[in-house]
């Protein structure tokens, strides 16, 4: 293992690999530091060539001192997929998708919430907690069974019922909290300090989570043969998973296995998008949302009470040239149909926003159709059925004969 402290990203104080979620000196955020001109001289280089069963591969860079502690349904090395019908109807010539519905608990969050739960079981605790939109909470609620270990898991009142369903399946104790995923993010601090529960949010709060997420760049710098994406399109609520795969490559750069950053961009709805309003008005920091009422339910964070989440977003993506879109919410239902009448890819909203980002980039000639392009579908559409929101089309029921059915469909 080459991790080798926490480092405070503001002050640069460091603390041993134990819990900590910010630093005691400056509030900053915490990051996993590795020694990486020990990397470099002993890292088996072959490691990032065929990578294997899942993001465990990749365990000498994360921070996991012993491989018994690991907690893993075999998540990671999710597929690429080229979208080879919306190519040919936008004239496009590099364009794929990163397939995370394929995780066990059929989202991104599988990612952080192995390394985090792998980390906080190694260091002894029995009881884990989160905050979260729902992903997360299903993540945190399925490792915590595989674990077994008992979850608590606190999610806004709203939280779509597929989720609920999900969670309560998996049988953790779950929390309904009023208001925005900023009060149960509030709450769930405030438990897991008073309770001495394991707290796994994976926001840049717990910094074992997002080691977790810089594994897909490892994996992407395999399954593109080497040749990093002119940009990688992230729906970001917090962001953090769009700084973990900035991490990752960065790691993969310093490593001199590439030397060329993807521009990453992050896509908000523009009903909650903090992180996208401050790059659009060419901020530093980010400034808190009043509300959160997106159909995009899993990336509308207000980051009420923790804005230096998002300002460490925005430093990434102006760091690697990248783009903040906001896109509505026609936008964004657009998106969720064609990608699944298109290309037979099941998103919920706030994944399929990386589809929505990307065709309005190209329609405001941000990009060009040349440009090659990953883009990141994080949930899949079970998480969230958009239907019952929807004027949909009455289905008709017919008798069981060819007349009726004639007069139901289009056959010439």
């Amino acid at each position: 293992m080459y991790a080798k402290s926490l480092k405070c990203s503001a002050c640069g104080k460091e603390y041993p690999l134990d819990l900590y979620y910010t630093c005691e000196k400056c509030h900053g955020i915490l990051m996993v530091d590795y020694d990486y001109d020990k990397m470099k001289d002993n890292l088996d280089l072959t490691i990032f060539s065929n990578p294997k069963t899942n993001l465990w591969h990749y365990k000498d860079l994360l921070p996991i001192n012993n491989e018994e502690n690991i907690v893993s349904m075999n998540e990671g090395i999710t597929p690429v997929q080229n979208l080879k019908n919306l190519k040919a109807k936008y004239d496009l010539k590099s364009i794929f998708i990163k397939d995370e519905t394929r995780n066990p608990t059929a989202s991104f969050k599988d990612r952080p919430t192995s390394v985090g739960i792998s980390k906080v079981l190694e260091l002894g605790y029995k009881i884990v907690t989160i905050a979260s939109a729902g992903n997360g909470a299903a993540a945190t609620a399925g490792y915590a069974a595989n674990a077994g270990v008992k979850s608590y898991v606190f999610v806004p009142e709203n939280t779509p019922m597929n989720k609920i369903d999900q969670i309560l399946t998996y049988g953790a104790e779950i929390i309904k909290v009023k208001g925005v995923f900023s009060d149960s993010y509030k709450l769930a601090l405030e438990a897991s300090k008073k309770f001495n529960w394991a707290n796994l949010t994976s926001t840049y709060l717990n910094p074992y989570t997002l080691e977790g997420h810089k594994t897909v760049a490892y994996e992407l710098f395999y399954q593109m043969e080497g040749e990093v994406p002119d940009y990688i399109f992230v729906p970001i609520g917090v962001g953090a998973f769009l700084y973990g795969i900035y991490k990752g490559f960065k790691e993969l750069n310093i490593l001199g296995l590439c030397n060329k950053m993807p521009a990453m961009v992050g896509v908000q709805a523009e009903k909650c998008s903090p992180i996208v309003s401050a790059y659009k008005q060419k901020k530093k920091c980010v400034v808190a949302w009043e509300k959160a009422d997106s159909i995009a339910f899993s990336i509308a964070d207000p980051l009420i009470g923790y804005i230096q989440d998002g300002t460490m977003t925005l430093a990434a993506i102006y760091k690697t040239n990248g783009i903040g879109v906001a896109v509505n919410e026609d936008e964004l239902i657009e998106a969720v149909y064609e990608l699944g009448s298109q290309e037979g890819i099941y998103a919920e909203p706030a994944a399929a926003a990386s589809w929505a980002g990307y065709k309005k980039l190209l329609r405001d000639e941000k990009i060009t159709r040349n440009d090659k392009v990953v883009l990141m579908i994080t949930g899949h559409g079970l998480k969230q059925s958009i239907t019952s929101m929807l004027n949909v089309s009455k289905i008709p029921i017919i008798e069981p004969s060819l007349e009726q059915l004639k007069k139901n469909i289009n056959i010439k």
